[in-house]
């Protein structure tokens, strides 16, 4: 992350195409309005348009606008979004999801830096720097064809990579504490200080924040404890098992996880395990958890 946002800090103000990679949920969509936000332009709109929500059929008028009688429904003229972004951002999230054809035409005003509206001749100029984000291998996308090689290389000038939440240590705990902020909680109990910082996060900062924010929501006390976490069973694998843990310090591990979720419920714990009650209590001795 601190190489990531040393190189934010060397282009920020810099005229220069930017595409942010990662999981889904790592946070690309905040650091392309942080980036806005940061930079010259930040008095100007931040304009995000998710790809993948708008009907191909609608993507031109959205994007360029048209002009009054175009099509039949057309009563007023509209502006699109490139022209309503002005001087300021678009961030384009998940420009994988745009079809070839519009791929072409978006790749044409980023180019010419101009555009105009359907249905009408006025050269309009595009002055927005263009951000991108995509969660797919975008080497896949260009091999078959999905993605066109020169709107990759357009916007590919700047290229910044966001790591999983799992790959980013005691980020986890920090991130955690922040969503934690705004609420009436004042701190996590040590149980779910080690849960946050164990548990893998597949869903990456979206899933941490969603579950912090349920949490919040669920516990009567005034510090959030980890049974009030919603992290499923299954998915209790620590992250430092990538690392040099033996196979028992990783059960061990294991175990404790699931004794911590199941609230000691050993029947359950037995059963998530896949062993029998009087295996688990042996465990439970052996590695002494308590």
């Amino acid at each position: 992350m601190r190489n990531v946002l040393d190189t934010v800090a060397k282009v920020l103000d810099h005229d220069v195409s930017i595409l942010i990679l990662g999981e889904s949920g790592v946070g690309k969509d905040y650091l392309a309005a942080a980036i806005h936000a940061c930079s010259a332009r930040r008095d100007e709109p931040f304009v995000h348009i998710e790809c993948a929500s708008i009907p191909p059929d609608l993507f031109e008028t959205e994007l360029f606008g048209h002009e009054r009688g175009t099509f039949t429904d057309a009563q007023t003229r509209k502006v699109g979004k490139l022209e309503a972004a002005r001087r300021g951002t678009v961030y384009f999230d998940e420009i994988s999801a745009l079809t070839p054809q519009l791929q072409a035409k978006l790749l044409r005003a980023i180019q010419e830096r101009h555009f105009s509206r359907l249905g009408g001749t006025a050269t309009i100029p595009f002055e927005a720097r263009v951000i991108t984000s995509s969660n797919t291998e975008l080497g896949e996308l260009l091999t078959s064809g999905a993605l066109r090689r020169d709107l990759y290389y357009r916007i590919n000038v700047v290229t910044l990579e966001l790591p999983p939440l799992r790959e980013r240590g005691k980020d986890v705990l920090a991130l955690a504490e922040e969503f934690l902020g705004p609420t009436k909680f004042r701190h996590f109990s040590a149980d779910a200080r080690h849960l946050i910082a164990s548990y893998t996060w597949p869903g990456n900062v979206r899933e941490l924040r969603n579950a912090i924010e349920r949490a919040a929501l669920l516990e009567e006390s005034d510090t959030i404890t980890a049974a009030s976490l919603p992290v499923r069973d299954e998915e209790l694998v620590p992250t430092a098992a990538r690392g040099s843990w033996t196979l028992e310090e990783l059960e061990s591990h294991y175990i404790r996880e699931v004794l911590l979720r199941t609230r000691s419920n050993y029947s359950r714990a037995a059963e998530i395990l896949g062993i029998n009650r009087k295996t688990l209590l042996e465990k439970r001795k052996k590695y002494g958890l308590e």
